[in-house]
């Protein structure tokens, strides 16, 4: 392991002595990294520049990106303010639950080329992020706070839109071929390659892009005695993308968007239980279209997405358990979902925008199972797509309202009617209002409502009943920008409560549970975001403050109780970054993370308990070296403590771990 390290630290000085070779002075990587005053396009489905919405948007533009091409989606984003995702810190393949604002697992929703991406299949309607690597991601943007009204069902704690990787559409950029490629390794003999083609033409712009990411990895179950000689889990993966547009007009414009992308792993047998031959394997694909045209007073905007999710288990337990009563056993997940919309942004001359539009999704699932043991062969009765099945249907119109220099107010309101359970409305109240240039306030009052999943509906444990989850969600903010944009500070205090929470109730008869709607929940609390530039200095920061607590009602009364399992009330980011020369970039980021509570189940009690997690620390380095203006040599080292913690009790968590690698564009 050491040898590993030494050579992989190795990496890193000379990243740092080989720009001395290069004579060129391209812009430094930190100018390109930090932008104050971005636009952001998820906010309303209207450009604007940061300063200008009433919403609370972080994005991550492509240069920030490739700085964290040695680390996984799940790791960047838990870096976010307000974002806390379980998974992301232990081996690839590791599950990543996505809480975002407190909110449990299934309240933020992921659109991808802004189609909403999910697993049908789950028990939370819940989008892997493992099944992305950040090689695939040219733009993330973080919308927090309930945006139902806009996006429909399961955005109720925010949005995250990832952009995948497009042909450069820069004038001076326009050639028929270019090329991209990026290797890299490091610890756990983790491996990630990448090969990319792009190339644009006056009308016609192409990028294809295929990722290799493979890793020995390190055993998921913590080993209590250290003498249990746990293997490593490890970790396969191939992603395929391709993106087309079609300039057919000054006008008109066509889009195609294809991804397949499927990972394998090894899995464990539960907390502190190692496993050797459990396997896991994950598999999605999606195709979109769709066109933009653009008249003198607005645009009009049609797109279309089918996406199919595949997830199989596989134990065989002989390898390890010889006198196990269970031998074998096998899950099938699958699930498509369809998605068309068409929405139109009309502009009414100084008074502002006026959004108008209508989506809808449709969804279903096949599920199977089967096990032998000693008793013979068993067969769940299957879930079958015919009879597993619901749609959506969704009108929506917001008005952003600009009568005068510096006020916005955005009012905006949603019909939601599902195949199942009938009617929801949403609506959205945001006024902000830009002071001088330098001083932005700004109030969201919202609603939002998460779909019950089809597994909750139609499983055995399933209840057809159910109603949507409902919020209620409330921002105040206040964000101040120096002079020469160089820096700003963000304040926000956000509440939300949510009715009808979906829960799941055990019983002592077959099938021994179901789905009810039954607690409400409540969250609050406050985050703060700062960024600058002096110079040739980069720092940025974030720290959320949070609290919760779920409410139940039994024999006649309330009880309340905590509800952040696995989520700290206190998080906090601190990344600083200095230009040491033109060609040479290193950087230095910590993070924080409160105590948490969890939940174990004890063999020895047959019952579950509560623990506490233990708040820790971990320092990441990195360091970024120009060649030429084709080829980057880059490496870190995350965890430089070795700092030994849990996200998951039961479960490991890296260790010191090292990167290093170069990147080819052309």
């Amino acid at each position: 392991m050491m040898s590993k390290f030494t050579t992989l630290m190795s990496a890193v000085w000379a990243a740092s002595a080989l720009p001395a070779l290069a004579q060129d002075n391209p812009t430094p990587p930190l100018a390109r990294a930090l932008q104050l005053d971005a636009v952001t396009v998820s906010a309303n489905r209207i450009g604007q520049k940061l300063s200008q919405t009433g919403k609370v948007v972080t994005v991550l533009p492509d240069s920030v990106l490739q700085r964290y091409a040695t680390q996984s989606v799940s790791e960047l984003l838990t870096r976010q303010a307000g974002l806390q995702i379980v998974g992301a810190n232990g081996p690839l393949g590791t599950n990543p639950d996505i809480y975002l604002r407190g909110a449990s697992a299934g309240n933020t929703l992921i659109l991808l080329d802004g189609i909403p991406v999910y697993d049908p299949s789950g028990t939370a309607n819940t989008f892997d992020l493992n099944l992305l690597t950040v090689g695939e991601c040219e733009r993330i943007e973080i919308l927090r706070g309930a945006q139902s009204t806009l996006y429909g069902a399961d955005a109720v704690a925010g949005v995250i839109s990832i952009s995948t990787r497009q042909a450069s559409t820069e004038a001076n950029a326009r050639k028929p071929l270019g090329v991209t490629a990026s290797l890299n390794y490091g610890t756990y003999q983790t491996f990630r390659g990448t090969l990319g083609l792009t190339g644009q033409t006056d009308k016609l712009s192409y990028a294809v892009q295929y990722t290799r990411l493979s890793s020995a990895g390190f055993s998921a179950a913590t080993d209590r005695t250290g003498q249990q000689a746990f293997d490593p889990d490890g970790y396969r993966q191939n992603a395929v993308l391709a993106n087309l547009s079609w300039q057919v007009s000054p006008r008109l414009s066509w889009k195609l968007h294809g991804i397949t992308t499927a990972y394998s792993a090894d899995l464990d047998a539960g907390a502190f239980a190692d496993e050797k031959d459990f396997t896991y394997r994950n598999q999605f694909k999606q195709l979109a279209t769709g066109f933009d045209y653009r008249h003198n007073h607005g645009r009009l905007t049609v797109n279309y997405g089918l996406s199919d999710s595949r997830r199989t288990y596989r134990n065989d337990s002989t390898a390890i358990e010889p006198n196990a009563s269970e031998r074998y056993s096998e899950q099938a997940y699958g699930g498509l979902a369809h998605f068309a919309e068409a929405y139109h942004t009309l502009t009414v001359g100084r008074w502002g925008e006026l959004l108008t539009g209508a989506d809808y999704r449709f969804s279903n699932t096949d599920q199977t199972y089967r096990s032998i043991s000693s008793f013979g062969l068993y067969e769940a009765p299957p879930i079958g797509a015919d009879t597993a099945r619901i749609g959506q249907l969704g009108l929506y119109a917001t008005a952003i309202l600009t009568p005068y220099r510096g006020l916005s107010v955005e009012l905006g309101g949603r019909y939601n009617r599902n195949s199942l359970y009938g009617n929801v409305f949403t609506y959205s109240i945001n006024p902000s209002y830009l002071l001088a240039d330098r001083v932005k306030v700004f109030i969201n009052a919202s609603s939002g409502f998460r779909a019950p999943t089809l597994y909750q509906l139609f499983s055995p444990y399933g209840n057809k009943a159910l109603r949507p989850e409902r919020s209620r969600s409330t921002e105040v903010g206040l964000q101040l920008f120096s002079k020469s944009r160089n820096a700003w500070v963000r304040a926000v205090y956000f509440d939300r409560q949510i009715q009808q929470a979906i829960f799941f109730e055990s019983l002592n008869t077959a099938p021994f549970g179901r789905y009810i709607n039954f607690d409400r929940q409540h969250d609050r609390g406050w985050e703060f975001e700062a960024q600058t530039q002096l110079s040739r200095l980069s720092v940025t920061g974030n720290l959320t403050l949070l609290t919760g607590a779920v409410t139940t009602r039994a024999a006649g009364r309330d009880t309340t109780y905590n509800n952040l399992f696995r989520r700290p009330r206190t998080q906090l980011n601190i990344s600083l970054g200095y230009q040491l020369t033109p060609r040479l970039f290193v950087s230095v980021a910590g993070r924080s993370v409160g105590a948490r509570t969890d939940r174990f189940y004890n063999d020895e009690t047959f019952r579950t308990d509560n623990v506490t997690l233990a708040a820790y620390t971990t320092i990441d380095l990195y360091a970024e070296g120009r060649l030429t203006p084709h080829l980057r040599l880059y490496a870190d080292v995350r965890n430089s403590l070795n700092t030994t913690y849990f996200d998951i009790y039961g479960y490991n968590t890296r260790g010191r771990n090292a990167n290093a690698g170069i990147r080819f564009t052309w």
